[in-house]
């Protein structure tokens, strides 16, 4: 490699000088390297006093979205919150649903971890749609197990019959939602690091939400229920 010297272009920013130098990032997230150049310039480089750099490009891009996307992601839980309580006039049973995100969360970044995947804007995408779908199975078994409950069935027979009669609906919708992402998760053509994350945050949380509705979710709704038992059954009574 020969050095020469020779005319340079000096690029400007917010009226001090800017110098860029340019990488593609090739088998690794660009989140991961950026923190790991970070920590290395922090050891090992000492700049002249006036001197910092910063990283732009592609990772400025996924860091705005994403920060983006986690604040409409805030806005939405809280929409969900008052059109669940709207539906149902009970605060915790609006709360009790709310604990599919939590729950398909832990699933859909497990799933990225095994398959080494990190979050990004495709995979935040799929959180949000994951919530949706999750949240309207929830409903779905709610509204099914408070029918059976105002026809006068005992709570615990109540909640078992409500849970059985949602079953196989519940679980062919999820199932049939993980099996159509399956391909977007084991493809390795072009395009597929864009399309992996977000299958696999599918797949993941679906996994977790099957186990969570159909076993979990009966379980914290009988036991919600029967701190309010008498004031649902009398609320039930008044309606009749």
């Amino acid at each position: 490699m020969d050095r020469g010297e020779g005319p340079q272009t000096i690029f400007r920013e917010n009226l001090t000088r800017r110098k860029i130098l340019l990488c593609n990032v090739v088998g690794r997230d660009v989140g991961s390297f950026v923190q790991e150049a970070r920590e290395k310039i922090a050891r090992s480089v000492s700049f002249p006093r006036g001197y910092y750099f910063t990283f732009g490009g592609q990772f400025e891009s996924q860091q705005r979205s994403t920060q983006q996307l986690l604040w409409m992601m805030l806005i939405v839980l809280m929409a969900v919150l008052v059109v669940l309580f709207t539906s149902l006039h009970s605060l915790r049973q609006s709360l009790l649903l709310l604990l599919n995100v939590p729950m398909t969360v832990a699933g859909g970044i497990v799933a990225l971890f095994l398959a080494g995947q990190t979050l990004n804007v495709s995979s935040l995408i799929g959180f949000i749609a994951l919530f949706g779908i999750a949240l309207q199975n929830g409903i779905v078994l709610v509204g099914s197990i408070n029918d059976v409950r105002r026809n006068g069935m005992e709570l615990h027979q109540a909640v078992m019959e409500g849970a059985i009669k949602r079953f196989r609906p519940l679980f062919m919708t999820e199932l049939i939602l993980i099996l159509g992402v399956l391909p977007l998760a084991l493809g390795t053509g072009s395009g597929s690091e864009i399309h992996r994350p977000l299958a696999l945050v599918y797949i993941g949380g679906f996994l977790v939400a099957i186990f969570f509705e159909q076993l979990v979710f009966p379980i914290l709704y009988q036991w919600v229920a029967s701190l309010k038992k008498e004031r649902f059954l009398t609320e039930t009574a008044a309606n009749s």
